[in-house]
This record gives C-alpha cells, sequence and structure tokens, in this order.
C-alpha cells in the first residue's frame, strides 16, 4: 500500500562541484485508481495579432503521440466571451467554454547569470525592477532566481522585497573571467559556437580562421609556440566551462519546474539570458521543457544582448564578438537553440532584436493574462515518465496557435485553473518562522545557497516557500510538505483506511466531520474537528492520524509529531507512520530522532527496504558515506528486484569515489577512489538494466564515471 511519504527514498544529493551530475526530481506516487487529466493552455490569435475568443470545444484537435484525443472541458481565462449573433436555428452545438476570470498568477524570474554579460544583466535588471514596481497586478506571487538559487528562499507578494532581490543579483566572479578570457585573451576565440566547431567539430577551417586571428594579435607568440595547439586547447577549455554552464541551467529550470508543480493556478517563467549551446545536450533540454510542461509553467525568453547583439554594451568585456581580422563568418546563431527550445516546447516565445526590455516584459503579461484551458484524459493512462508529444490545432483558418509541445508522462500537476479550496500549501498567518523556514525545506550539508537571507524577512500571508531546488541541483529535502502531504486524497483515503479496517462502527461526528474537511483540501477545518475528536479517551488511532496530516499541511510540524506519536504507540505494527514520523522529525532538523524513528522499523519490519533506503539518504546527508553503503547493501539484499537501492548504492559508491581521490601534480592527473569508481558504474548499469524513474540520471552519472 503507498503512503503519503515525503522522506526522499532515492539518493538525490549535490556531488563536489568538481563534477556536477544531473539530478532527478523526487519519484511521484503511483496511482492505482482514478483517470488523470492533462490540462493544456492553448492561445489562438487571428491573422492580425488579435486573441480570438469564440472558439468552441469542437474547432480544437489534439493529439498525443500522433493519436487523437477526446476534449472533455475548454476554459476561456482571463477575457469575456463575445456576445453570439443570432441565427436561423441549426442542430444543437456543444456548449460553449465557460469563461472564467484570471487568476492569481506565478511569476519567477530567473536570471541566467552564467550566460549573461555586465551590460545585459544591467538592462535587464533594471527592468525587472520597474515591472515588479510598477506592474506586477495585486495578487500575484512571484519569486526571483540568480545563480541557481531563489533570493530569500520564497515566493512572495511583497513588491519591495522582490525589487530588493533583483537589484541585489551580480554576476559570478568566474563568469565575468571566462568572457574575458575567451574574447581578449591569446589566442582568442570569437565565441562560443567557434569553439564548439573546433573543438567538438573538429571543423579545419574554423581552426584556420581562428590561427589567423591569434598570428595577426601576436605574430611573436605564434612563431614561438604551435597557435593550433593552443587554440585547440583553449576551445576544449571553454566548451568544458560552457557545458557545464549550459547543463547546470538545464538543471534549474528542472528542479524549478518540480517546485511549481506543486502550486495551482498559471505560472510565468521570464528566462533572462544571452543564449547557450544545446548541441550534445538535446535529452537534457527536452527534460527541462518536459518537468515544466508538466508543472503548466511557461518559460519567456529574453535575449538581453537587445538589438545591437555584436556589442551589447560599450564595455569591452561585453563584446560577444571579437574584431576579427580573418573576416566576418557567416553562420545561425546557435546560441540562441537553447532559449529557442525552452520557450517554444513550453508555449512561450522568444523576444530577441529588443532595447526596451520593460515593453518586452508588458508583451510577457498580455500574453500570460488570457488564454483556454483544454482538458483531455490521455487514451494511455500509464504514467510512466516518459516524453509524450501534444499537438494542438484549430480548424478554423487564418489563425495561429501556440501551445505546449509535450509533457513528461508523470503524476500531472495541480490544474491550471485553480478550484475554490483552502490551499493546502498556505503557511497560515502568524507562524512561526522556524515552521515558515522548514516548510521551504531544510538545508542539506551538501546544499550551499550562496545567497545570505535576508533574517528580517518574515513570513507575510502572500508568501509561499521557495520550490524545492538549489544551485544546479534538485535538493534533497522534502520541498513542500504540505503539497506532499495532501498530494492524493485517493492516497490518503486508503491509507487511513487501512489503518481503520477493525472498526467497523460508524466514526464520531467530529471525526467525520474531519475527514470530510480533510478530503475536500480544508485543512483548517478538519484540524478543529480532528483535534476535537483525537482528545476522546477512545479516539481511534485513524483519527490520530488524519490530525497529524492536518498539522503537516499546517506547517505545524511539532503537533504532528505528537500526533503521530500516539498512532505509533496505538497501532506499532502499523508500517507508515513511522515514515511520516521520519518526516516530520527531519522537517524540524531533528536528524537524530529520524533516525531513532527509522530503525525502530528497520527493527519491527526487517524486510522492509525502504526503510534501509531512508537510513542511506540521512546518513549521505549527515556525511558518513561508509554508513550510509551499508544501508543501501542491505536495501539490495532485501529486495535485489526493487532497482531503487541499486541506484543509491551506485551513488554513493560515486559520492565516495569522488572523496578519495586526490591530484597527483607529478602524473598530472586525478588518482585514487578507482574501486568505488567501478562499484558505482557496476550497480548504476545494473539500475538501468532493470528501469525506473532516474534512468536518464544513472547514464549521466556513468558516464561521468567512465570519463577520465
Amino acid at each position: 500500500m503507498p503512503s503519503p511519504r515525503i522522506l526522499v527514498a532515492a539518493l538525490l544529493l549535490a556531488l563536489p562541484s568538481q563534477a556536477p551530475v544531473q539530478q532527478p526530481p523526487q519519484q511521484p506516487p503511483t496511482f492505482k485508481s482514478g483517470t488523470q487529466v492533462v490540462e493544456v493552455d492553448v492561445r489562438v490569435f487571428d491573422k492580425n495579432g488579435h486573441f480570438v475568443t469564440d472558439l468552441r470545444p469542437e474547432d480544437f484537435e489534439v493529439t498525443e503521440d500522433g493519436k487523437p484525443q477526446t476534449i472533455q472541458s475548454l476554459t476561456l481565462v482571463g477575457a469575456e466571451r463575445p456576445e453570439p449573433v443570432p441565427a436561423a436555428p441549426t442542430a444543437p452545438a456543444a456548449p460553449a467554454p465557460a469563461a472564467a476570470s484570471a487568476p492569481r498568477q506565478t511569476w519567477i524570474f530567473l536570471f541566467d547569470t552564467m550566460h549573461l554579460s555586465p551590460g545585459g544583466l544591467r538592462n535587464t535588471r533594471e527592468a525587472v525592477a520597474h515591472f515588479v514596481d510598477e506592474t506586477l497586478k495585486p495578487g500575484d506571487i512571484a519569486g526571483v532566481i540568480a545563480d541557481g538559487t531563489m533570493i530569500n528562499n520564497r515566493l512572495t507578494t511583497s513588491r519591495e522585497e522582490l525589487k530588493a532581490a533583483v537589484e541585489s543579483i551580480k554576476l559570478p566572479g568566474d563568469v565575468a573571467k571566462l568572457q574575458l578570457q575567451m574574447t581578449r585573451e591569446w589566442p582568442r576565440i570569437q565565441d562560443e559556437y567557434e569553439a564548439w566547431r573546433i573543438a567538438e567539430r573538429q571543423d579545419n577551417d574554423a581552426l584556420q580562421r581562428a590561427v589567423t586571428r591569434a598570428c595577426s594579435d601576436d605574430p611573436d607568440m605564434c612563431r614561438s609556440v604551435p597557435p593550433d595547439a593552443m587554440v585547440m586547447n583553449k576551445c576544449k577549455n571553454v566548451m568544458t566551462m560552457f557545458q557545464t554552464a549550459s547543463r547546470a541551467t538545464m538543471r534549474v529550470v528542472e528542479a524549478l519546474s518540480n517546485g511549481l508543480a506543486r502550486m495551482p493556478g498559471p505560472k510565468s517563467v521570464v528566462f533572462v539570458t544571452e543564449g547557450f549551446l544545446v548541441q550534445d545536450l538535446e535529452s537534457q533540454v527536452q527534460q527541462a521543457t518536459g518537468m515544466a510542461n508538466r508543472a503548466g509553467a511557461h518559460l519567456y525568453t529574453i535575449d538581453a544582448r537587445g538589438l545591437n547583439k555584436s556589442t551589447a554594451s560599450s564595455a569591452i568585456i561585453d563584446q560577444r564578438l571579437a574584431w576579427d581580422p580573418a573576416g566576418a563568418t557567416n553562420h545561425v546563431e546557435m546560441n540562441e537553440d537553447g532559449p529557442n527550445a525552452l520557450a517554444v516546447d513550453t508555449g512561450g516565445f522568444v523576444i530577441r532584436n529588443e532595447n526596451n526590455f520593460g515593453r518586452a516584459l508588458d508583451t510577457i503579461q498580455r500574453d500570460a493574462g488570457t488564454y483556454y484551458v483544454l482538458a483531455y484524459a490521455p487514451t494511455n493512462q500509464t504514467f510512466d515518465g516518459k516524453y509524450r508529444k501534444i499537438s494542438v490545432n484549430v480548424t478554423r483558418g487564418d489563425v495561429k496557435v501556440r501551445a505546449r509541445r509535450g509533457y513528461l508522462a508523470l503524476e500531472p500537476a495541480k490544474m491550471l485553473v485553480p478550484r475554490t479550496i483552502t490551499p493546502p500549501h498556505a503557511v497560515p498567518e502568524g507562524a512561526g518562522k522556524d515552521d515558515h523556514a522548514a516548510s521551504a525545506g531544510s538545508k542539506d550539508p551538501a546544499y550551499d545557497s550562496k545567497k545570505t537571507e535576508n533574517p528580517a524577512a518574515k513570513p507575510q500571508p502572500g508568501d509561499e516557500p521557495a520550490p524545492t531546488f538549489a544551485k544546479g541541483e534538485v535538493r534533497t529535502d522534502a520541498g513542500n510538505p504540505a503539497a506532499d502531504a495532501l498530494r492524493s486524497h485517493i492516497e490518503s483515503g486508503n491509507i487511513v483506511q487501512e489503518l481503520r479496517k477493525a472498526e467497523n462502527a460508524v466514526a464520531a461526528d467530529a471525526a467525520a466531520e474531519g475527514w470530510d474537511a480533510y478530503q475536500k483540501g480544508d485543512v483548517e477545518r478538519a484540524e478543529t474537528f480532528l483535534t476535537q475528536a483525537a482528545a476522546a479517551p477512545d479516539a481511534h488511532a485513524w483519527v490520530s492520524y488524519a490530525l497529524g496530516l492536518s498539522q503537516l499541511a499546517l506547517g505545524k510540524y511539532t503537533d504532528a509529531t505528537t500526533s503521530w506519536e500516539r498512532v505509533r504507540r496505538q497501532a506499532p505494527e502499523f508500517a507508515d507512520v513511522y515514515y511520516n514520523l521520519a518526516d516530520a522529525y527531519l522537517l524540524q532538523k531533528k536528524d537524530d530522532e529520524a533516525l531513532d524513528v527509522l530503525r525502530d522499523a528497520q527493527r519491527r519490519f526487517p524486510q522492509d527496504e525502504e526503510a534501509c533506503n531512508a537510513i542511506g539518504v540521512i546518513q549521505v546527508r549527515r556525511g558518513a558515506l561508509d554508513s550510509a553503503i551499508d544501508e543501501f547493501e542491505k536495501a539490495t539484499k532485501i529486495s535485489p528486484a526493487d532497482s531503487l537501492g541499486y541506484f543509491n548504492l551506485g551513488r554513493a559508491y560515486q559520492m565516495r569515489s569522488l572523496k578519495s581521490q586526490r591530484y597527483d601534480r607529478v602524473m598530472q592527473k586525478w588518482i585514487g577512489g578507482e574501486k568505488d569508481r567501478k562499484r558505482a558504474i557496476e550497480n548504476l548499469e545494473k539500475y538501468v538494466k532493470m528501469g525506473g524513474p532516474y534512468v536518464q540520471q544513472a547514464q549521466d552519472a556513468i558516464a561521468m564515471l567512465n570519463w577520465k
């Protein structure tokens, strides 16, 4: 029986900085009942660029992986439908889509600082700060991401906080250094694309052009050292750094999307960049866009270079194209491929050749505020994590349709049009600072935000925890526990029913009222009635268990712990409560207590491999890699058919291998950790063969381990 366990049972910890590895999102639960519905927001424009507001369900055609799908509903959001023109009686038509007022928007301003120049950052930063201060609509919630980190680690409606966050953004020192080394230091490289052609494609024409430039810049240097070797070595170094940066950018988008999937309503991500190459990174791009589509998030990319791409600013370091004595090259802007893919594949668009970034943001806001929400139940109801292509067309002529192009077949995210219920993830007014911080995710030892959180920033009624993500990596904490706790009412109901199976009598009124409120998402009302019911001397364990779920959803982790400890005493044979308790303790940063609970579960249920995996993950967080490996070994022995243990074991060996390596200056290479490296590859290859949701991540890790 699955349970709403928040504890991460897969090893998704950040590796040391010299070996970045793509991290997967937390595995969603698999639902065995009910029909899943996919929602797609669609924008339709006439030939004059005006939004078309009079479409009906029969005007749309949807296919998934080439197979036609049946549209179940159509909703028009943010616009009024035109009054129908009287016509002669005809056969009855399908009902027109309901109109809905534009819901609260979620905005993310993502500054791709690894791919920005000082001038591009300065100009776009000013425009975004002005947009936040003057244009953001009341009630909209927003967050700012820079250098892979959400500033203040939360979303908020406070314009002052958002504006201060935008104005605080600076480029990492290594970015400016890289740009200077590439375009100014001998031998100069024209741009990323030239480095890619020389280093990755062994393009002799591109190499000779770079050599000609180098010898024109410094003839004496050209005579003293082989210029072609110098150019080749520099291009290889440049490509290594840029590919690392591009992978980090994709991981940020993927991790952000994983967090946004827990939030209802439309989400618009303004992605500020100067472009990056995606050659040889196609799978990472598809994963990132697939996660964004699952979350209902649209990426609008702004090219920060503006209209004058060759000289974004008068500063030398901003010059993307160095003066070239070998003559100008004519090639497609390959570094536009990354922003294009992120925008087009998620249903957004790209703004480039625009110096008025304020006008660009206004255009994005208009586009984000009006759309159709089209819902269908896919004919393929097996949610296996694979990417599925979507095509949306309108049968009416002379219109342009824009919608996302696919999604990852995981647990569907919250609906794009929010229902009228109490948001289970909302931080209650007056919540303590510690509780709010915990709801944003407890920081792992492996997590280094590089940002100083504002100690004066207190939770406001409009604040929400930041989506679970960190610099270039998916963090290993529980993320938003409230959203996870209420992820599936079906699942929660099954667990409660299992716990109360011995109780055939009709539940007391307070317990029944509280559970009904919980199932409807009204967790505050649920807590009130379940607290009353749990106080009765003969209260059953299921009442306290449901009360703990409600308290967790409200961010009351200490109270949830008390309720679940009561369940553990009343029903020690009930395995699920041990994992809930461990989650609650971890959210309070009480790792020792969480380990005690999990070890108790291990003693009571020696054949439950999940306890071993959970203990192992905590041990990795604590830096105890030897103990973690022992636990993962136990998990694979208890359940050799469960692939997750092999994934965790491979990742733990990978970390220990890296930790034991040292650089030999005489041999000029990294040595040590060879035995652990081989064991890591062996276990990760076994995981890939067995299959699971993290196959891509395992393959990436294997590729890195095989690289010398």
